[in-house]
């Protein structure tokens, strides 16, 4: 017999209540409505959109450096549509991203 099962001679009758939907913060005022994933992937195509501007600038750079540049770029672009696309669900259910406008 489990904790949440009643004992059979005992009559009890526990209301099952669902609590109200009622979210202060949906998403963190200091990530500009995004998600610190977002925040944090976008900050990485930067960084790695530098890398590869520098590399393609320089004359001795290495030609699998900057294929590396360029694929670790695509696959961070990938990650973050992913991300999106998942989200997008959760968003747009009773107005996701509402909260943090007011």
């Amino acid at each position: 017999m489990t904790e949440i099962e009643p004992k059979k001679n005992e009559e009890q009758e526990m209301p099952y209540q669902i609590p109200p939907y009622k979210p202060v913060r949906i998403l963190s005022p200091e990530f500009r409505g995004t998600s610190n994933y977002e925040v944090g992937i976008t900050d990485l195509l930067k960084e790695k959109m530098e890398r590869l501007d520098r590399l393609r600038s320089d004359p001795e750079a290495n030609a699998a450096d900057i294929c590396q540049a360029e694929e670790d770029l695509k696959t961070l672009d990938y990650l973050y549509e992913n991300f999106n696309i998942g989200m997008n669900v959760f968003r747009t259910a009773k107005g996701g991203r509402d909260k943090i406008k007011e």
